[in-house]
């Protein structure tokens, strides 16, 4: 089993507004507070060294182990590109949400860009994020930018992205 690391990450903009991130990884054992006084520091040294702008500074925090269940290597069809964007609204009646890239194209309702919500797996996958997840008397429920819990699925849809390599 190997061990959960920490990442920073650092997001660059350039020019024409496209986005590229790069990543320093810690060891699981460093203080969160350190880390983010690291990233304030060297975020002033990469300042200095690059034309762009730093657009987002964030930590990850990595999971010690994969579950069996999940995919040894992509399938050949994988492609970053095609995806699928979920929208949510969220307590405050705001949207968010995000794109999952190789989503699924069975997932997708035939002659439509529509992800196919009353699927089983879809639908547990919105009700996840809709819900959280409790574990004893605490939950963890995903939120917005202005941390407002998502409540609902506003919408799910087919969508393209760009290749970012």
């Amino acid at each position: 089993m190997a061990r959960p690391i920490v990442s920073l990450f650092y997001t660059i903009k350039d020019a024409k507004n496209i986005s590229s991130t790069f990543r320093i990884k810690f060891p699981n054992n460093n203080d969160i507070a350190i880390i983010k006084e690291f990233a304030r520091s060297t975020g002033t040294m990469i300042d200095g060294l690059i034309r762009g702008k730093i657009d987002d500074v964030s930590i990850g925090i990595g999971v010690d182990s994969l579950p069996g269940g999940w995919k040894a290597a992509a399938l050949p069809s994988a492609d970053v590109e095609e995806g699928a964007r979920f929208s949510f609204r969220t307590l405050t009646n705001a949207i968010t949400g995000f794109r999952v890239p190789t989503f699924d194209e069975d997932f997708i309702i035939d002659g439509t860009k529509e992800v196919d919500l009353a699927d089983t797996d879809v639908d547990a996958f919105v009700d996840r994020i809709t819900g959280g997840l409790t574990s004893g008397l605490i939950n963890v429920s995903p939120s917005d930018d202005a941390e407002s819990d998502i409540v609902a699925i506003e919408e799910a849809r087919e969508s393209f992205g760009k290749d970012r390599g």
